[in-house]
């Protein structure tokens, strides 16, 4: 197993629009990676399950759908069915949110403020388009945790609403657009 030692975590959280963002993303990995990414997109798990096969179809990489607890391993992409969160120990798990009442499916806000407890990982989120506010406070939690945070700019997002309430809450280090994340994963 290739564990998550000395590697880096990236996040992407994203909602309305967030699918062809995300395909873009994915599709300018022409290469293995080298960290783990974790996605949480909000929509039906029915259709998750539908979109991480058409994301496995675009890419090199491995993209598994995560559907029960489960070790990370580095150079694979993981789409979230439901809200989820970090346990580290000898190595880092993914594990599902029991009784989650949260209205969003997967909620990033969990995500990334399980993410920001972590050590010894280094981690970097991206929230992407949609409505809302999911994501915001989260992101501020990494921020505080000084990871790199970035925000999709509102020129490229197709609901400019969760960027815009990180923006607002000062959670996010640096805005870009949808190109500029593409090329900010691929220098990692």
């Amino acid at each position: 197993m290739n564990s998550l030692k000395l590697k880096k975590l990236l996040l992407i959280g994203a909602s309305t629009g967030g699918p062809g963002l995300l395909e873009k993303i994915v599709n300018s990995l022409s290469f293995e990676i080298d960290f783990t990414l974790v996605i949480a997109q909000h929509m039906d798990a029915l259709a998750l399950s539908s979109f991480a096969k058409r994301l496995n179809r675009i890419t090199p990489n491995e993209v598994v759908f995560v559907q029960e607890s489960l070790v990370l391993e580095n150079s694979k992409i993981y789409l979230l069915e439901d809200s989820s969160y970090f346990e580290k120990n000898r190595e880092l798990s993914i594990k599902k949110c029991k009784d989650n009442k949260s209205y969003y499916h997967p909620e990033i806000d969990t995500l990334f403020s399980f993410a920001a407890k972590l050590k010894n990982v280094e981690v970097v989120a991206y929230l992407l388009s949609g409505i809302g506010q999911d994501g915001a406070k989260g992101m501020l939690e990494l921020k505080k945790a000084n990871f790199k945070t970035v925000a999709q700019d509102e020129k490229t997002s197709i609901v400019y609403g969760m960027p815009k309430s990180a923006y607002e809450l000062n959670a996010c280090r640096e805005v870009m657009s949808i190109d500029e994340i593409c090329q900010d994963i691929n220098r990692n």
